[in-house]
């Protein structure tokens, strides 16, 4: 099997939140083979629980030293999406992805959420209301799981976890801790600042704004694309106090990316497309490349609309094989003649704003073969179609934004 392996500066060893991002993006990228290489690696360590080891050397022995037997809840969620979408997609390959990721699913919720609290814990062998870590909050994967299953208490972990942000004391600056409490306070032995962990965060909880709409997940990207605006893209660096002081030193991958994500709630869209241009200039070093690079590379598929909710947006393919474009022609799809007047969300030129049109502007983003009426598709104005304008369509079809433009 294929597995996901760390850089030189961790001995070339694999994390299961590795495995997690591989998988992510082989179905994003529609690679099914690599897939299934490395979800075969995923069940070849999966512990009594049924979750993966969190800790593999690069001789593919599971280190002891660290508990690396016991799960990382970050790193399940990821694979259980992934074999979601994997269903979705593809239907079935070398394994039954529906049945996989069914059962994958119930295991998180069985051992990674603490009973009677709907508490995320951070692994399947320890943590819970005592200590948690909120960038392992994935409220939107947590919806898709409700409804992939039909378990709706993963619902009520989704709330949870915006519960346990909202009571952070940050001063409004929208950053997180690597690791609290349930009730938001420092953990006992855990760090408190907005590091490492706590930087993916706004890749998480952005997205939860795009595929469903959740005015929490707005809320708090808003602050913190607000927060980094008076800093500048270029001033970023990799470590904050939840108040918002500077701790860290280094302007990398791992930071500009997640926090570029964020911004695509719509704070300062004119701050997005820095943040945006910044995550595209700045690469780590392969030394200490894996964890930066990974982040950069899932954050700007969803930065440019490539990161869909499959599990709902997906389109399946017709009979007769579409020819795919070759590398040298990547022309988007000609749009439409518009008239003049606009009217805003009616993409397809019907007359009617409704869910057809919504359909035909995800799969432009998509770069389908469609034809589509730009102007009409630039529903917040900025002279670009993008997810954004997806977002706000949607938001707009399910009652939530009052008209168009917006």
């Amino acid at each position: 099997h294929k597995r996901v392996q760390r850089d030189a500066s961790t001995g070339y060893d694999t994390v299961s939140e590795g495995l997690g991002y591989g998988m992510l993006l082989a179905v994003c990228f529609d690679e099914q083979s690599l897939f299934d290489d490395l979800y075969g690696y995923v069940k070849s360590h999966f512990n009594g629980n049924g979750l993966m080891h969190w800790h593999i050397d690069a001789n593919n022995n599971v280190t002891s030293h660290d508990g690396g037997n016991g799960a990382a809840t970050d790193a399940d969620e990821d694979i259980a999406l992934a074999l979601v979408f994997a269903d979705k997609k593809w239907g079935s390959g070398r394994y039954n992805y529906n049945q996989e990721a069914k059962t994958l699913i119930n295991n998180l919720y069985n051992h990674c959420v603490e009973n009677g609290s709907n508490v995320l814990k951070p692994g399947d062998m320890w943590g819970g209301s005592s200590v948690t870590n909120p960038s392992y909050f994935a409220p939107a994967w947590y919806k898709v799981f409700a409804k992939f299953t039909g378990d709706n208490r993963w619902n009520q972990v989704a709330d949870k976890c915006y519960q346990i942000v909202a009571a952070v004391n940050n001063s409004g600056t929208g950053l997180v801790p690597d690791w609290c409490t349930a009730s938001g306070t420092q953990a006992s032995g855990q760090g408190f600042n907005y590091t490492y962990d706590a930087t993916r965060y706004g890749w998480r909880t952005a997205i939860d704004y795009s595929w469903f709409g959740d005015s929490r997940a707005k809320a708090n990207c808003d602050a913190i694309t607000k927060f980094f605006k008076n800093i500048g893209a270029a001033g970023i660096v990799d470590g904050y106090t939840v108040q918002g002081q500077k701790v860290g030193s280094n302007h990398n991958a791992s930071f500009i990316g997640p926090i570029a994500s964020a911004s695509m709630t719509g704070y300062d869209l004119d701050f997005g497309k820095q943040l945006y241009q910044e995550t595209v200039n700045v690469k780590d070093a392969e030394q200490y490349g894996y964890y930066g690079n990974c982040l950069r590379m899932l954050t700007l598929l969803y930065i440019t609309g490539n990161f869909p909710n499959l599990s709902e947006d997906i389109v399946q393919p017709s009979p007769t094989p579409t020819q795919k474009p070759t590398p040298t022609n990547t022309q988007r799809p000609t749009p439409t003649q518009t008239s003049k007047v606009v009217k805003y969300g009616d993409v397809n030129d019907d007359g009617d704003v409704d869910s057809t049109d919504l359909t035909i502007l995800k799969r432009y983003i998509l770069r389908k073969p469609v034809s589509v009426n730009l102007k009409a598709a630039d529903v917040n104005l900025d002279s670009e179609v993008d997810s954004t304008d997806v977002t706000l369509l949607k938001r707009y079809l399910l009652r939530k934004i009052p008209y168009l433009p917006y």
